[in-house]
């Protein structure tokens, strides 16, 4: 079968916030959080090897909505400006005849900035003034924008909150918790936890949900739908039946070793001994500090993933729509996140530049009832960076040039598969003067750093936990082959836009 041989399908991207692939049950997950989202699995195809190309939500979502590396893109890392004149996946889908749509998080321009020029509506200042967060925007016609993460978030959310439920509205964030199960993490920086006091059917994802099942209850086919559930990222503050769902001796413990971050980089170990503190970096330490302890890790886990069930209630109720719409056996459904969590492991929390399979491997599913081998896993590499060329490619839209991802349409339909031999990650953290490019092959893993003599070497078969840095260690045969490829690898994704148009 091929797609052009098809009915032209909707699309239905639900894409979540810093949740690890092995949060589900698809991936193994013993925890039980996720059968909405693991039927959507057995009706389809997993990626059981699917990365993010950045670590980070900007970076990573500016790849998929370009199929461009950050490098491509211009955003490096959180609070970048993309370059100018880059073709995004829902104005091309737009010129190809589909109804395009956003909830939620979008995230592709910064929301930090106190003030820009042209129209960014996630832009913090853009939302405070009270600018229009439905108006089209990055080609998205139908949208109801939502920033931010956990129980307080900016945009429509918030806005209709504190218009029709002003009770509730007070008691969002911190001051208003239902329990706090450790003082020391109500105002923890970047990972307060607490019960939250706003109802789910007020919640965040609850919302993102609602406004995406109102779509799809009156849209017209062909549509392009993105779904932006802004949790499982941190704060950790489900509201109270799902804080509930879990306990913390109900998670398994994190995946950590004394002793194992002796041959790692230098700044595995700065952040281990809390160095970076005062600069924007996203990492943070756990275990070493008593400002976490392991007790208080355990309660993170299981409020991350009571979080993670909602999602998959709110999955489920998405899906419902589209069947009882009639459109789910038209509707291409991808289920995806940004990037993965450390959430305990190796000791650390949240994520940083430390490319780890917990924070790169994120959940990578596809579902298309008739059309999709049911309950199939593709066991080689595939990057988010490949949405863009698959979905346009479904959709029978022209890939534009510059797209530097690679489709997976033959793995999808059940032809010869041009499955990837080898997996390219770029990351940058100006704060700390590291430039990370991270080579991942069916076996091994190689990261190195622009400008110094340390770098990473991991054989996954051998060590999936990725304890023992072999960098020094390794047959130099391999170590050389690994480099040619990550040589090979930046030199074919260096930007070819703009084109040449002319012989000088």
């Amino acid at each position: 079968m091929n797609a052009q041989a098809t009915q032209r399908p909707n699309i239905l991207v639900i894409i979540t916030d810093q949740q690890r692939a092995d949060t589900l049950g698809a991936y193994s997950s013993p925890v039980g959080a996720t059968p909405n989202i693991d039927r959507l699995a057995a009706d389809g195809i997993t990626f059981a090897r699917g990365y993010c190309n950045n670590p980070l939500s900007m970076p990573s979502r500016a790849s998929i909505l370009t199929g461009r590396y950050p490098s491509a893109t211009g955003v490096r890392t959180n609070g970048c400006v993309a370059r100018e004149g880059q073709p995004l996946l829902p104005e091309l889908l737009a010129r190809a005849g589909y109804h395009t749509a956003a909830f939620g998080k979008i995230h592709y321009h910064p929301f930090g900035a106190e003030e820009v020029a042209g129209y960014w509506p996630e832009n913090r200042y853009f939302v405070a003034s009270g600018g229009d967060l439905t108006k089209p925007y990055l080609g998205f016609e139908t949208i109801a924008l939502a920033c931010g993460h956990g129980d307080v978030i900016t945009g429509l959310h918030e806005r209709e909150m504190k218009e029709h439920h002003p009770e509730v509205y007070e008691r969002r964030g911190p001051s208003g918790a239902l329990f706090v199960p450790d003082p020391m993490l109500l105002h923890a920086a970047k990972i307060n936890t607490y019960k939250t006091s706003v109802p789910v059917e007020l919640y965040p994802t609850t919302w993102v949900a609602d406004n995406t099942v109102r779509f799809l209850e009156r849209v017209e086919e062909p549509f392009f739908l993105w779904c932006g559930i802004p949790d499982p990222h941190h704060p950790f503050n489900p509201p109270a039946q799902y804080w509930d769902l879990f306990k913390p001796g109900d998670i398994p413990p994190p995946v950590r070793r004394d002793g194992e971050l002796e041959d790692k980089p230098p700044h595995f170990r700065g952040f281990a001994q809390g160095r970076y503190s005062n600069l924007d970096t996203d990492g943070f330490l756990l275990g070493r500090d008593p400002y976490l302890t392991e007790e208080r890790v355990d309660i993170i886990r299981a409020a991350y993933y009571g979080m993670v069930a909602l999602i998959d209630d709110s999955v489920a109720r998405i899906i419902q729509a589209l069947e009882r719409r009639g459109l789910r056996e038209n509707t291409v459904v991808v289920f995806v996140s940004d990037h993965g969590e450390f959430l305990g492991d190796h000791g650390f929390v949240l994520k940083g530049p430390m490319h780890y399979e917990s924070v790169l491997r994120v959940p990578y599913l596809w579902s298309w009832p008739g059309h999709l081998a049911s309950g199939h896993t593709v066991e080689g590499l595939a990057g988010l960076i490949d949405l863009f060329p698959t979905i346009l490619e479904l959709a029978g839209a022209p890939v534009p040039d510059g797209t530097q991802g690679k489709t997976l349409v033959p793995e999808l339909l059940g032809g010869p598969g041009r499955e990837r031999q080898r997996l390219y990650i770029e990351n940058d953290v100006p704060t700390l003067g590291l430039r990370l490019r991270t080579l991942v092959t069916d076996r091994w893993k190689l990261t190195w750093y622009a400008d110094q003599e340390y770098g990473e070497i991991y054989d996954l078969q051998e060590d999936p936990h990725e304890f023992v840095n072999l960098w020094d260690h390794v047959d130099t045969a391999v170590k050389h082959e690994l480099v040619s490829m990550l040589l090979d690898e930046m030199a074919i994704n260096q930007d070819t836009l703009p084109p040449k148009i002319s012989h000088a």
